[in-house]
């Protein structure tokens, strides 16, 4: 099958700035660049006008979950339809496979954000997880999660593993290296990673670098005040301690160290860039190899107990209930809420159960007005209501000004760290993130820079050989878009506008922007 994308303006992925031409793929790769006027095609595309390049690629993404399901492409069409070709899946130390198949703790895997259905296929291991997955909607690479195997030896216990615990944990990365994983993930935010002590991060950052693998985090704190250090005020802006500690991992370590959606978690926060962007300036400089990622929205999703404190946590519930507890805990979330520039209207509930299903996209003070109760005592409900399983989306991350500074930087990747959910209320990002992108790209006049970032960039960071250019025998995924409209579309959490057509693996998947329903993927290994 020949293919033939005639008269178009190509985006090669270098950060060139376009060039009009004419590109040829046949058999699921590109066989020509710039092809010859005349060349036969089974397919022929009149690009006049339109953008043709690299199949653009999701930098931070947890679709790995939902590629194992007997029907996933209602979880995969809408990043097609934002241009998505290839996902690094498997972030924040969340993957659904890396575990003892016999461990008693499966239904802890997932930390509560996502979950193994009762039904899966065996996928405790990586063989595993590519037998149930057979060709997925879009290219995947999968991460290997540090909290999944955490939890198949502990469960959420907050004591640090022992020496035989520690060694089964080496087994279990190592086999997922060894098998072809694309790195390794930690998320020190989320129960349990968020108890490993710092030999234990160390040990997952050691494991990364000895097979020339990625370590992606998600830090311990995005904020100048969190409930992730003790105490919860006082000192250094805690976002900069959570990155000097990755910085000091990369250090020790030399892995190449991926910081995860970069974001500055309410207004007082957003004094901090600067020094976090020349730490982060400094560093490459002295030879680290230290990248990070961010989304093109103001806010993100999460699970409800993100913002709890993880003395709190690792409390029984039975203990959490007491008065002095409480007051403890309400204590140090009201000065951290002024300190920050932060608050409860800044946390949207999208999912907390059909028992509460009426107040799905409220803020979590609109609800506690409609309860007539205090804001800290509705979140504490919602949570144990929950079992600390709720969804929220998180706002006050990032500003314009913020995200523009981010954008330009050629260390920071383009991502959407959304997927869809089966109830609620549905995130924007999983539809329109890439697009808002290309039309920032288009009004900074920064378009093949931007491109470069969700194609080249991304490729060369996660060791995709082969793809995220176009380039004569490189891998056939293509998105050809409208550089002039290009945009979210009318209903931010529905299809975009300007993305006309993408090709996973040299089949199309798009055209017209609408998805057609192919599974023309593939697993990538390393």
């Amino acid at each position: 099958m020949r293919t033939l994308f005639q008269n178009g303006w190509l985006y090669d992925g270098t950060g060139a700035p376009a060039r009009r031409g004419s590109l040829l793929i046949e058999n699921g790769t590109i066989a020509a660049v710039d092809a010859p006027e005349g060349a036969q095609a089974d397919l022929v595309l009149d690009c006049e006008g339109l953008a043709v390049a690299p199949g653009f690629i999701d930098s931070h993404s947890h679709n790995d979950w939902f590629a194992c399901r007997r029907d996933p492409l209602p979880y995969f069409t809408p990043f097609l339809e934002q241009g998505i070709a290839t996902q690094v899946a498997g972030n924040c130390g969340f993957s659904p496979f890396g575990w003892e198949a016999d461990t008693p703790h499966r239904a802890l895997i997932g930390s509560g954000l996502f979950a193994l259905p009762p039904d899966a296929p065996d996928v405790h291991d990586l063989p595993g997880f590519l037998s149930a997955c057979g060709r997925p909607p879009v290219n995947l690479l999968p991460l290997y999660g540090h909290m999944s195997g955490r939890i198949s030896l502990a469960g959420y216990d907050p004591r640090p593993l022992t020496a035989e615990e520690l060694d089964r944990l080496d087994g279990l990365m190592a086999s997922a290296l060894e098998a072809g994983a694309g790195g390794i993930s930690l998320g020190l935010m989320y129960e349990p990673d968020r108890y490993a002590p710092p030999e234990e991060l160390r040990r997952a950052a050691r494991m990364a670098q000895r097979y020339g693998r990625v370590l992606t985090v998600h830090a311990r704190a995005c904020s100048a005040a969190s409930t992730s250090y003790s105490p919860p005020v006082g000192g250094r802006a805690h976002n900069l301690r959570a990155l000097d500690e990755m910085l000091a991992l990369a250090r020790e370590t030399g892995v190449k160290l991926q910081f995860s959606h970069l974001i500055f978690v309410g207004a007082r926060t957003w004094r901090t860039v600067d020094e976090a962007l020349r730490l982060i300036d400094r560093a490459n400089a002295k030879g680290l190899s230290f990248r990070y990622d961010s989304y093109a929205m103001m806010y993100g999703a999460s699970v409800i107990t993100v913002v709890l404190p993880t003395w709190y946590l690792a409390l029984p519930e039975k203990k959490r209930r007491s008065a002095a507890v409480r007051a403890r805990l309400a204590v140090e979330i009201g000065v951290t809420k002024k300190l920050l520039g932060f608050d409860f209207d800044d946390i949207v509930i999208t999912w907390a159960g059909e028992r509460h299903r009426d107040i799905t996209g409220l803020n979590v003070r609109e609800i506690a007005r409609r309860w007539g109760r205090s804001a800290l005592d509705t979140y504490l409900q919602l949570v144990d209501d929950t079992q600390g399983q709720g969804r929220v989306l998180m706002h006050k991350y990032l500003t314009p000004e913020i995200l523009g500074r981010l954008m330009a930087d050629d260390k920071c990747l383009y991502m959407t760290d959304a997927w869809i959910e089966d109830e609620g209320m549905q995130n924007p990002a999983a539809f329109s993130c890439f697009p808002e992108f290309l039309r920032l790209g288009r009004e900074t006049g920064t378009l093949p820079h931007v491109v470069r970032q969700m194609t080249g960039a991304a490729a060369d960071r996660f060791g995709l050989t082969g793809r995220g250019y176009l380039r004569p025998g490189f891998r056939a995924d293509v998105t050809v878009f409208d550089p002039r409209t290009a945009a979210p579309g009318p209903d931010p959490a529905g299809r975009p506008v300007g993305i006309r057509h993408v090709f996973v693996n040299g089949e199309q998947a798009v055209r017209d922007g609408a998805a057609l329903g192919v599974r023309a993927g593939r697993v990538l290994l390393l």
